[in-house]
């Protein structure tokens, strides 16, 4: 007797999908400059407080040498707006902004002035979540105030968070309805930003006696991930990551039972942090790939330099005798 599947695998992602919002338009000294990548509008904010490039990444700190340059009026600051657009087929849509170190901002969304959830956060303590929209479709803004600036108030990308799918845009990314997932590469699913885990869950059958002197094991196929973790009724079995992409998964099924068996691949965040520009190769992440931008504003979004993670055919159920 044999192990056999009682229904082919669901998949799901197993966090919200993300936008990496990395261009924006900034306003300070009185002029504003549209569609700039970020780290050029971070760099355009320290030369109009007096500094001649961002100090936290190109200078070193003697004792206190950087924060004593921490004295700015009151008017000081800037302002940088973040642009995403929404295409129809959201009838109430619903997303988070996360801003990194949002205490040193007031945040707008589409012009309603927005404070960060209680307690909550996104990949680090410091990444603040704002989600009390009012989003909408079309074009939505995340703008956010600095005043005054700061030494610290460094500018970065805003992340978008939620239920959707990305579609391939001139410039950069629209945000869609979520589709069924599917086998297959994630970013040509619409989550080419996504750095998370997707889940292929199945159930099994095991008959009765169909245990004895067997060994059982999950066994993947075409694969592309970190890792890949094997739980079996929702308790941890072990995790692939080697060749030969096999865990053995007996001690955890019981005869005549059925059973949920769960394959989690995990991407990396180079999908959602970057580099994503001037085709950075892979494995590397040098400060200086965050740097530049593509010339002429926001790339399209085919452009972006991301890795297709993802379980491309089904994992399936070795059995054999000892």
């Amino acid at each position: 007797m044999t192990l056999f599947e009682t229904s082919p695998s669901r998949v799901s992602r197993a966090a919200d999908n993300v936008l990496t919002l990395d261009y924006c338009d900034l306003t300070v000294g009185g002029t504003t400059a549209a569609d700039l990548y970020f780290y050029e509008a971070q760099l355009r904010t320290f030369r109009a407080h007096g500094l001649d490039r961002n100090p936290w990444d190109s200078a070193v700190q003697y004792k206190t040498n950087i924060l004593d340059k921490d004295s700015f009026p009151p008017d000081s600051g800037f302002e940088a707006a973040f642009h995403f657009e929404v295409a129809p087929g959201f009838a109430k849509p619903s997303f988070a902004a996360v801003v990194e170190r949002p205490h040193l901002y007031r945040v707008f969304i589409n012009g309603r002035e927005t404070p960060p959830e209680p307690g909550r956060w996104w990949l680090d303590k410091a990444f603040g979540v704002f989600s009390r929209g009012p989003w909408k479709a079309g074009q939505n803004t995340v703008l956010l105030k600095a005043k005054p600036f700061t030494i610290h108030t460094e500018l970065e990308p805003v992340y978008i968070l939620g239920d959707f799918g990305l579609k391939p845009s001139t410039p950069g990314f629209a945000v869609v309805p979520a589709a069924p997932l599917g086998f297959g590469g994630w970013a040509k699913q619409g989550l080419p930003m996504y750095g998370q885990a997707v889940a292929y869950v199945k159930t099994v059958s095991v008959p009765a006696g169909g245990l004895t002197g067997r060994r059982f094991a999950v066994e993947l196929g075409r694969w592309l991930g970190a890792a890949a973790e094997v739980r079996v009724d929702g308790r941890p079995a072990g995790v692939i990551a080697f060749a030969p992409y096999r865990l053995e998964i007996g001690p955890l099924l019981a005869e005549g039972q059925i059973h949920e068996v769960e394959v989690r691949v995990y991407g990396t965040l180079k999908n959602t942090l970057g580099p994503f520009h001037n085709n950075p190769p892979l494995g590397r992440a040098w400060p200086g790939m965050f740097q530049q931008g593509t010339k002429g504003g926001r790339a399209a979004g085919p452009a972006y330099s991301v890795v297709d993670y993802g379980l491309f055919e089904d994992f399936v159920l070795k059995t054999r005798f000892d």
